[in-house]
């Protein structure tokens, strides 16, 4: 997780929140011979727990001093997981900085999230981007109206894990999680 937590803090240092960025990454996507996963409900519940649990141990250290971290149920459209789900997500709520504070986390398997990080930046703000120590790459967004941050991280097989958060002062952290392969449908 330091090592997760260092990479995006210097990506973000080397990138700076300045200006638009333009998301050319040199990342090819879709990545070529992706490979779908489909798994089975009781699959994606242990799963499910699984990124829950992470949550509950990495967001006080991630979010520096965190407390009260309760993650939400794992679903898509509501909540709830089913057989051959493609993507799942979850809102986690906890105090920071003394504020009540709810990150979304959504995982998506190989293939399901269809927009290139050029894509990505077409339709939303891009404030930054970087690639991660594993052949990935992490793209951040806003959404002003709403005061919406987001970091984007396309991996190489395919995979787009994303988390937001609705204050504009974490795109560190939310780097951070995106980019956290324990949050992943491919294992």
């Amino acid at each position: 997780m330091h090592k997760v937590m260092a990479a995006a803090l210097t990506g973000l240092a080397l990138v700076g929140l300045a200006g638009t960025a333009s998301a050319d990454t040199g990342l090819t996507w879709p990545p070529q011979d992706v490979t779908p996963v489909h798994k089975t409900k009781a699959e994606l519940e242990k799963q499910a727990a699984e990124f829950s649990e992470r949550q509950e141990k990495t967001f006080p250290r991630t979010f520096r001093g965190a407390a009260d971290v309760t993650p939400g149920n794992w679903g898509g459209e509501s909540e709830g997981v089913f057989d051959g789900m493609q993507y799942m997500g979850n809102v986690v709520s906890f105090r920071y900085r003394g504020e009540d504070t709810q990150v979304y986390t959504q995982v998506n398997a190989p293939g399901e999230f269809v927009d290139s990080p050029e894509e990505l930046c077409k339709r939303d703000k891009c404030v930054g981007e970087f690639t991660d120590h594993r052949g990935g790459v992490t793209v951040l967004t806003e959404f002003e109206p709403f005061n919406i941050a987001a970091a984007y991280n396309f991996r190489p097989n395919g995979e787009v894990v994303w988390a937001q958060a609705w204050r504009a002062d974490v795109y560190p952290q939310l780097a951070a999680v995106a980019s956290d392969r324990a949050y992943t449908f491919t294992r």
